[in-house]
């Protein structure tokens, strides 16, 4: 209830009828709530103008319409006939689905019957005149009903025409507002399950033959009493628990996803020996970056299978993270042959990992892959601008 676009007589009306709100079951309240607003907002004036003009002009045709009509009778059945419309008419507005045709055309027939009633109250100084000139009451009677006929048969006529029109209305309404929920639903729904979608895709290329080549080297070093099995089976099984764990959660800090590189450039040490040389240089202020979970293993991945496994002579990977005036910088450098001509190493790792990041950094993240200006190699370079 304390919703700034409220005007202050919403706000006042509210305020003191909070207590009355939570006497209400709470489907009731929110439709004394939705009410109250309605009452007394600015799109409720023309309503407020039309229900004060139309109960003058009545009142003011009742009363020169039949001297014997006063005007404050004619007032009061102008008052009240128009404060039982502009009821309806809201109560249809707020609860269209309990105004069936059968209903409204109860309410438009009980609406004739009491202004019938009101008629022959007002007009029962035209009785006398009948009476004493010998006609049968139930005659007198049917002649000032005639009279009043054309203003039931009026107001009929407009009573179902109000509430056909304002149960029409808030019906379209409220499909049109279900179906645009529908919408944003299903649209919220195919966001993500293209975002999980994605991930899975992302999960699956944590190397298959990156874990097979590291389980047979593991076999092979366990059956000869290799000393280096130990610790390739620490480093291994803290990189899937690190992993696994990271890849669960929607995003993960520079520094999480840094253990992960590390068991994973430790593992592939252990199998290349002295042809893989790794080297990590992360800012502390960068170590809080939120990132995409295994973005950062995707960019190492590829530097290690395309710039240091095809040498011979191996060589070396460089992580630097880095706050520059533009705002965060992430390098992923190797020094192997560099990148083919062309295209050919815009594969789909790297597409996903720019849509990953366009999903939740938006246009602020670039993610490029070029050949390095100091020297031979790849460089791969995530720059998130502040």
């Amino acid at each position: 209830m304390d919703d700034t676009s409220l005007n202050r007589v919403q706000r006042w009306v509210l305020a003191h009828s909070a207590e009355r709100y939570a006497k209400l079951d709470p489907a009731l309240s929110a439709i004394a709530v939705e009410r109250d607003k309605f009452m007394f907002s600015a799109q409720s004036l023309g309503l407020w103008a039309g229900m004060v003009f139309g109960t003058m002009g009545t009142t003011a045709g009742l009363a020169l319409g039949s001297p014997r009509v006063t005007p404050w009778l004619a007032f009061l059945f102008a008052g009240l006939t128009f404060a039982g419309l502009f009821m309806a008419g809201l109560s249809v507005w707020l609860r269209p689905e309990r105004f069936t045709a059968r209903r409204m055309w109860r309410i438009g027939w009980m609406a004739a019957l009491a202004t019938y009633a009101g008629a022959i109250a007002s007009f029962r100084g035209d009785l006398r005149p009948l009476l004493a000139a010998g006609a049968p009451w139930y005659e007198a009677v049917l002649r000032v009903v005639w009279r009043a006929t054309p203003l039931q048969i009026m107001l009929l006529v407009a009573v179902l025409l109000l509430l056909t029109i304002v149960s029409a209305a808030r019906r379209e309404y409220m499909q049109l507002a279900l179906e645009q929920a529908r919408a944003e639903q299903e649209r919220d729904a195919g966001a993500r399950q293209l975002t999980q979608a994605r991930l899975t895709l992302l999960q699956a290329q944590i190397q298959p033959h990156f874990l097979f080549n590291t389980l047979a080297a593991l076999q092979h070093w366990v059956d000869v009493c290799d000393p280096r099995a130990a610790p390739l089976l620490s480093a291994l099984t803290a990189f899937l628990r690190g992993s696994t764990e990271l890849m669960l959660r929607p995003q993960v800090t520079l520094a999480e996803e840094c253990a992960m590189v590390s068991h994973y450039l430790s593992i592939m040490q252990m199998r290349l020996g002295h042809r893989l040389r790794f080297s990590i240089a992360i800012a502390p202020v960068c170590a809080t970056q939120a990132l995409p979970p295994g973005l950062l293993i995707t960019l190492v991945e590829n530097a290690v299978e395309h710039g240091i496994e095809p040498q011979l002579r191996g060589g070396e990977v460089t992580l630097v993270a880095c706050m520059t005036a533009a705002g965060f910088e992430l390098r992923v450098l190797d020094d192997g042959p560099g990148l083919p001509p062309g295209d050919a190493h815009e594969g789909v790792g790297l597409a996903n990992s720019r849509e990953r990041l366009r999903h939740q950094f938006g246009v602020r993240a670039e993610l490029s892959l070029a050949n390095r200006d100091d020297g031979p190699g790849a460089v791969a370079c995530l720059r998130l601008r502040a």
